[in-house]
């Protein structure tokens, strides 16, 4: 199989049917970088071409490089990952004074902190708002992805290094990594070699995948929760250190004792599959290690199937919410591990069991008519207008029908559009199911743009 050509010929495909202006793909072994894939802009306005040295954000992926720095750390001495938090930040203090908090919690999401303080202008401020704040449960008995947890990550690298993040973090991975054209800050003068992010024009309403784009706003930022960019092969030379498990090239980078403990997830079933800064699953029996990235006009994502010997860095210039760059990601470590490519993974009118969408949905006041139209292909009819849905990539549904185009769509029990359940016994003009269902607006690196909730007790 030719690689190369299969993989470049998805990402065309991908970009066909996906608002995706640039897309850089680095595949590694034990031995080093067997191809290298790039397609689509890094400016869409000038047409400059993604190349080997374009820059992106890798959004939360720098999560991994976080807690692999940590750990590094913690094999230094500097921290005990089992230490109260307080132990490095005096200040931290809450639930009117606990220590119960450890850095390891943090490390997992399981501390319990499940607001944050994402509005506020740098790390040490954000860290701060939250001296005295209240956890929702005990440490270690909810896992509830924080961006703020892994600020005070790095704020304690601060406290034990002496140093900034991005320096001691740079020192002690991205050099030894030899990931020279990397940086653990994202500052304006690394605007030159950046891709120019991009958003959806619109940020009222669900995208659907032909929604037109709007270049990102640029800001600075250093915050351990996204701090990284980074070329795709530099991350690439990650993802072989996590194929060496915990070593490059002959160069320990982490000890084995440590690497293992960071690639383990608790036996308890509370951290859903989440180690110390990274994903763990194991697929056909082989364990993969993996984590998205999502910046305000960026998509990344990293996969690594340790016992298979491959990995994957996928960067995009895409919006942060385009989450098809996972499933594409993870199609394609399958592919070059010997799966056959399908392409129409990624088709966005191919709706992963239709049939079961299919029915009237509503009452005559407010009624919606969904059919099938081909092979995992459905319409939206309501008030004698029909459109097509989509999926969304994340399990949901959007419509291009013009009245409803809104909300996502989901079908649980009821089909839920925003503040509507239809169902045969319940009316439009009912109580909507959920208070909280609408459209929020949130301009923070972790959460782009806009979140919609659908009416289920997930929003996004």
């Amino acid at each position: 199989m030719d690689v190369q050509r299969v993989l470049s010929g998805l990402a065309e495909q991908l970009r066909t049917w996906w608002p995706v202006p640039g897309i850089a793909i680095s595949v590694v072994d034990g031995t080093g970088e067997s191809a290298f894939v790039t397609a689509g802009f890094a400016n869409a306005e000038s047409g400059a071409p993604v190349s080997r040295r374009t820059r992106f954000e890798i959004g939360s992926i720098s999560k991994t490089f976080t807690a692999f720095l940590l750990g590094i750390l913690a094999d230094e001495g500097k921290v005990d990952l089992d230490a109260a938090v307080a132990d490095h930040l005096p200040w931290f203090a809450p639930n009117g004074g606990s220590r119960a908090i450890t850095v390891r919690h943090l490390l997992q999401h399981t501390s319990g902190l499940v607001a944050g303080a994402d509005a506020l202008p740098d790390a040490a401020a954000r860290g701060y708002a939250l001296r005295d704040a209240r956890t929702w449960a005990e440490p270690g008995e909810l896992f509830h992805y924080s961006n703020e947890g892994y600020n005070l990550l790095g704020l304690i690298v601060e406290q034990v290094t002496g140093e900034s993040l991005a320096d001691a973090m740079a020192g002690r991975l991205l050099r030894p990594l030899g990931m020279r054209d990397s940086a653990a800050r994202i500052t304006h003068e690394d605007i030159a070699e950046l891709a120019t992010g991009y958003r959806f024009l619109r940020d009222d309403r669900p995208p659907l995948p032909s929604a037109p784009l709007a270049p990102a706003g640029f800001f600075e930022y250093s915050a351990a929760d996204g701090n990284v960019l980074a070329t795709t092969s530099d991350l690439g030379l990650f993802a072989r250190m996590l194929l060496g498990r915990g070593t490059l090239n002959g160069t320990r980078i982490i000890g084995p004792e440590r690497f293992r403990q960071i690639v383990t997830v608790p036996g308890d079933a509370v951290s859903s599959g989440y180690a110390l800064g990274v994903d763990v699953e194991v697929i056909d029996g082989h364990t993969w290690l993996t984590h998205a990235g999502g910046m305000v006009g960026y998509r990344s994502y990293l996969a690594v199937d340790t016992d298979g010997g491959h990995g994957v860095a996928v960067l995009t210039n895409a919006p942060g919410e385009c989450q098809i760059i996972d499933r594409f990601a993870r199609h394609v470590l399958a592919v070059v591990q010997g799966a056959s490519a399908d392409p129409a993974l990624f088709d966005p009118e191919r709706i992963p069991d239709a049939q079961r969408y299919v029915g009237i949905h509503g009452t005559t006041q407010r009624q919606i008519r969904v059919e099938a139209t081909g092979e995992d292909r459905l319409s939206l009819t309501s008030d004698e207008v029909t459109g097509r849905l989509y999926d969304a990539g994340d399990g949901r549904l959007v419509c291009d029908h013009p009245g409803w185009s809104a909300y996502h769509h989901c079908l649980d029990g009821r089909w839920l559009y925003g503040p509507e359940s239809l169902g045969p016994s319940i009316s439009a003009s009912t109580t909507p199911p959920h208070a909280l269902a609408g459209h929020y607006r949130s301009y923070t690196p972790g959460i782009p743009a806009s979140a919609s909730c659908s009416g289920r007790d997930d929003c996004t």
